[in-house]
């Protein structure tokens, strides 16, 4: 299979894996969210937004690929709000939870569930692994291809919230188109690898296991804002 074919066919294996049809996205994507479950998922969604750029830095450094490290580079100078502090997406996201009525003092304490705990350490040990294009599958991949669909998700039932205005939400709007123009310089840099068997392997590798992880997280989400297991 050549690597353009299998680019495809790995577009379609990450639309189908259950993380995308997790009950909590059909959830909070066809019913109205109070205020209430809005902060739940905000806060404990904090933790796993501070710690996005740090795996796509970890995966620049164990890649020896210089035009690929290139393009994680410019992908993380988008998310460091390309030079602007203001406008970093740590930053913008921390609009959503000053709407939310966070304090400072909340903020810089907010919880970790368990899910999102193995989450961040199976990114962690993916991303400093020796495997470097499973890494880039971790983080360039994995970390940009379901975004649109899932951060659509999460906005239609954010935006059924009371008093959330569309300037809090501009993290989940914006990253929408973002990650659409993302997904595809990573695309185009790593295509060169994926003519290989093994090159393929790796590349599935990170993507599942990020996946895999993705669904775990949902779980407590799930649990923890709708009281659900």
């Amino acid at each position: 299979m050549n690597a353009k074919v299998y680019m495809q066919e790995l577009k379609e294996r990450v639309n189908n894996h259950p993380f995308l049809h997790h009950p909590f996205l059909q959830r909070i994507s066809t019913q109205q969210v109070t205020f209430e479950q809005a902060r739940t998922f905000a806060l404990l969604y904090y933790p796993h937004i501070l710690r996005t750029r740090l795996y796509q830095a970890n995966a620049l450094g164990v890649t020896p690929d210089e035009g690929i490290q290139a393009v994680l580079a410019d992908i993380l100078y988008d998310e460091y709000g390309n030079g602007d502090p203001s406008k970093s997406h740590m930053e913008v996201y921390r609009k959503l939870l000053r709407a939310l009525d966070f304090s400072e003092e909340e903020m810089a304490n907010a919880p970790i569930t368990p899910e999102q705990q193995g989450y961040i350490d199976t990114m962690m040990r993916l991303t400093q692994g020796t495997d470097w294009l499973a890494a880039v599958g971790v983080a360039g991949i994995a970390g940009e291809w379901p975004i649109p669909p899932y951060y659509r998700m999460l906005l239609t039932g954010l935006r059924t919230v009371p008093g959330l205005s569309e300037d809090a939400l501009e993290l989940f709007v914006g990253h929408i188109d973002l990650d659409i123009h993302h997904s595809q310089i990573v695309e185009d840099a790593i295509l060169p690898y994926l003519d290989s068997r093994e090159g393929q392997a790796s590349l599935w590798r990170g993507i599942e296991l990020n996946l895999n992880a993705r669904l775990v997280q949902l779980n407590g989400l799930q649990r923890e804002v709708f009281g659900a297991a």
